[in-house]
């Protein structure tokens, strides 16, 4: 579960658990709505590992033949996977009109688990295009609905992200009550990835409250967990926020070891913006050494890196 320099919870993981699936006393699937819910299934796994481009190509299929096919739920399903995408893609106003539409089918069908879905991938498109105020407005409507469902998987997606639009709005008491449920919920539900976004979201917040040893306990659970779980994107960010903290702390051989570490982690993920910035914090910190030398090496580094066919 990839992680930017704020943790939101993408909500790939509700895609594959808590909306699949046929609800009770339906009629008995056709063998073409079965290989329609089959090849999505194929479309999640690819996302799971970052397929983008497959992912997508599955499920416009799978919701071509779910519209032939008449199936709403599954036509529903697959807006939201695709919106999910399309998110991702850095495209939220996109994906907040497949989410809508998505919605729309799921109050026509009164369709509980897929509106709670819906909301739930609506607060993540609104979140992504910055409008705090309509995200918190979806996540919600949303967690009534999976707290009724017991649904606890979504819950504490839904409260991370809660707690993010929180503490952006100033709210630290707030915020820190919804992370450290969604950590009561991901520990008892054994979600190691999701556990680690809470760390590292709670670290955060510590950190801005002036709680820097706090935070960097947390950073370093953080750490711990997505090494555990194998996770480069999410190790390369835990460490980028570790050698933020230690610059901020003025210790800068420890920040420049995390950066460094932070750079490698992003290279071998082909991340290239995110591996630029950890560069250009190298540089700085050179900068302010006054270390001509490295301060030249940083900047060959960093053209070489901008010039290599993964960034094109």
């Amino acid at each position: 579960m990839k992680r930017g320099a704020c943790a939101v919870l993408l909500l790939t993981a509700f895609a594959c658990g808590g909306c699949s699936g046929t609800p009770a006393n339906t009629p008995q699937p056709s063998a073409l709505s079965l290989q329609a819910h089959q090849l999505r299934e194929k479309g999640l796994r690819a996302l799971a590992i970052g397929d983008l481009p497959r992912a997508t190509a599955i499920f416009e299929e799978v919701r071509r033949v779910a519209e032939g096919l008449d199936d709403r739920r599954l036509v529903a399903e697959t807006l939201n996977d695709l919106g999910g995408i399309t998110g991702r893609r850095g495209h939220p106003a996109d994906a907040l009109a497949l989410h809508q539409k998505a919605l729309m089918i799921a109050r026509d069908l009164g369709d509980d688990a897929l509106r709670t879905a819906s909301l739930a991938y609506l607060g993540e498109a609104a979140q992504l295009l910055g409008d705090s105020e309509a995200a918190a407005g979806f996540y919600r409507q949303a967690l009534p609905l999976a707290t009724e469902r017991k649904d606890r998987k979504i819950e504490a997606i839904l409260l991370n992200n809660l707690g993010l639009l929180q503490q952006k709005q100033g709210q630290f008491d707030e915020a820190d009550q919804s992370f450290r449920k969604a950590m009561l919920l991901n520990t008892d539900l054994g979600e190691r990835q999701s556990l680690a976004s809470n760390l590292s979201n709670l670290g955060s917040l510590l950190e801005a409250k002036g709680q820097a040893n706090e935070a960097r306990q947390h950073y370093e659970q953080a750490l711990n967990l997505d090494k555990d779980v194998g996770d480069p994107a999410a190790i390369a960010a835990d460490l980028g926020r570790l050698g933020q903290l230690a610059e901020a702390e003025k210790r800068t051989e420890v920040a420049r070891e995390y950066y460094e570490r932070s750079y490698r982690a992003y290279t071998a993920v082909k991340n290239t913006p995110q591996a630029a910035e950890t560069l250009n914090r190298l540089r700085r910190l050179a900068e302010q050494d006054g270390s001509v030398d490295l301060v030249a090496r940083y900047d060959a580094r960093l053209k070489a890196l901008l010039a290599s066919p993964v960034s094109q």
